[in-house]
């Protein structure tokens, strides 16, 4: 992209929503990954806390190399197609395939059980990469204009909050309806149909959306200098940190969220439902009403405040006890509009981030950055995991209402409330490093245009 250049023109409205496709697909597989996959694992398949909690970590080794692979495979990527909306076309299948592999329950006893776990969400994890990363570097071809960008951006995040609602709300449902009484015969079913829809999706978005930027394949520097170019913007490296904690916070949630639904709060399937559907809403309502605050106060001040409020409502969450699950679906539902604020916050940091290297550097690779920080993406969901699997280890957790002890709820308590708003505290100090702020984004906007 020319700095300065005339933006290329409007993007139609339904290409908005086709695009938006791609990231409800994307957001059905990551859904399944952060809320239920632990819980799957260990008290579905039988495998231990800490073995799940060594399968995550480990596999982020591959991701360290191979994403940043795969950012310089799409920025150097030119069809018929485009730069990087083939990669929609390329990958839907495989990552249905492999989502739905993942959540198999084939009786291959204890060591049988680890490889093919091992196996199939590494499969998962590369097929989702090569899906995502090009996908999150599309819009940057769709158009430059940044009031396009951001209505683009919008629409998506509108159709993720309704793919989120449907994985979390509409999954139990389907494992009590489909299993017949046999739960991994539930998830099988359940996540088939899920998967199915995530490939749909896929699809639509490569069928309708148009790359209208020019190819810029030929003005991209050699491997080494992209990659040293990309690691020398502080901006961006801070934003990588920011992305493994509230990618981490939302997987820890998520991921614990059913053992605290089980074993705290003694909710059914009914009662899942209701929990993820209320949290849901609550992060969609959180996710517009922030516009109304970042028309007033700067992104980055307005993102502290955000995780620092989110910090006094987990500590204090601690102590509500788990006898009121009415009181508790109110308090998911506020805490989930204030958590709610942080996607929009955090991505419109990230595209500054972005820009910014531009402007100290002279140069942009979309495609490279995006890997970078799919990998942080990643690695929160191993360290979330690892922090899941790790508290259950150390509270000698054992899958079963009547298994539960004193020490094994508080863990759990503890994995929804105290864990999370550490990171928050965290997210915080982190998120205070910035120096995007009004005045520096008004010079280099001016210095960009000029």
């Amino acid at each position: 992209m020319v700095t300065g250049a005339a933006p290329v023109g409007r993007v139609p409205f339904r290409e908005k929503v086709a695009y938006g496709f791609g990231d409800a697909g994307g957001t059905i597989i990551t859904g399944l990954i952060a809320n239920f996959l632990t819980f799957y694992y260990t008290d579905v398949f039988g495998i231990a806390p800490g073995v799940v909690g060594i399968l995550f970590l480990s596999l982020r080794i591959f991701d360290a190399v191979s994403d940043p692979l795969i950012g310089i495979m799409a920025d150097r990527t030119k069809t018929r197609w485009g730069q990087f909306r083939p990669y929609l076309l390329w990958t839907a299948i495989p990552v249905g395939l492999s989502c739905f592999l993942t959540f198999q329950s084939p009786d291959l006893g204890a060591d049988g059980k680890v490889a093919y776990a091992a196996i199939t969400y590494f499969l998962l994890a590369l097929s989702y990469s090569l899906n995502n990363v090009p996908y999150c570097a599309l819009v940057t071809r769709m158009t430059d204009s940044a009031e396009e960008g951001v209505a683009c951006q919008s629409v998506r995040f509108a159709m993720v909050a309704i793919a989120s609602f449907t994985v979390s709300v509409g999954l139990p449902i389907m494992v009590r309806g489909l299993g017949g009484g046999d739960v991994a015969r539930g998830y099988r079913d359940g996540v088939a149909i899920l998967a199915l829809a995530a490939v749909a999706m896929f699809l639509i978005c490569f069928l309708f959306v148009r790359e209208r930027v020019a190819f810029a394949g030929a003005e991209q520097p050699p491997l080494r200098t992209a990659i040293a170019n990309t690691l020398k913007n502080d901006q961006l490296r801070i934003t990588f940190a920011m992305t493994l904690l509230l990618i981490a916070i939302f997987n820890t949630k998520g991921g614990a969220a059913l053992y605290f639904i089980t074993y705290v709060l003694k909710g059914g399937t009914t009662y899942q439902a209701f929990f993820f559907g209320i949290a849901t809403i609550g992060g969609f309502i959180g996710s517009i009403v922030v516009t109304a605050f970042t028309r007033r106060y700067d992104v980055r001040t307005i993102y502290i405040w955000v995780n620092l409020i989110l910090v006094a409502g987990h500590f204090a969450a601690f102590f509500v006890p788990g006898d009121y699950p009415t009181v508790w679906l109110g308090l998911v539902g506020l805490c989930c509009i204030v958590l709610g604020c942080t996607l929009p916050l955090h991505f419109t940091l990230i595209q500054l981030a972005d820009q910014y290297g531009e402007w100290k550097l002279g140069m942009r690779s979309s495609g490279m950055s995006f890997a970078f920080n799919q990998f942080f993406v990643k690695l929160a969901w191993a360290v979330a995991g690892a922090l899941i699997s790790g508290v259950l280890v150390l509270v000698s957790y054992k899958a079963g209402a009547g298994n539960q002890t004193a020490l094994s709820l508080t863990g759990i308590r503890a994995l929804s409330t105290i864990v999370p708003g550490l990171m928050h505290l965290l997210l915080a100090l982190t998120i205070s490093r910035l120096i995007l702020n009004r005045a520096t984004i008004a010079r280099m906007n001016a210095e960009r245009a000029a």
